[in-house]
């Protein structure tokens, strides 16, 4: 059996993070290493474990989650990323693949949805 893949959870809701930990955990090919509440965290713990997946919200207590993006990119990391975000704008979705991430998906979606896309 291969190595699960190791996704870092940043959101900014505890309790959203919690449902997402519970749908991904609950799958053996998923290990949620982390998990951030903001943007410096997610950095942080990106450079810490280096994670395979970032799930990664867009409105963050401390700025925009791309800026999550340009900084690890800046530092030579490149996770994948999934963008779950409450807002379906095509603006800020356009931004996002622009930005580096690989999926894009709202919050108002089903863990089916999130499964696919990670």
């Amino acid at each position: 059996m291969s190595e699960p893949c190791r996704v870092l959870l940043v959101d900014d809701h505890s309790l959203f993070r919690e449902g997402l930990r519970a749908i991904l955990g609950g799958r053996p090919h998923f290990a949620v290493v982390g998990e951030a509440g903001t943007v410096a965290e997610a950095v942080r713990l990106a450079e810490d474990l280096t994670p395979d997946v970032m799930v990664l919200d867009l409105s963050l207590p401390d700025g925009n989650g791309l800026e999550v993006l340009r900084r690890l990119e800046a530092r030579g990391l490149r996770p994948k990323v999934l963008v779950v975000s409450m807002h379906a704008r095509l603006d800020g979705i356009a931004e996002s693949f622009r930005s580096g991430a690989l999926g894009y998906i709202v919050k108002d979606s089903g863990a089916e949805q999130l499964l696919q896309g990670t």
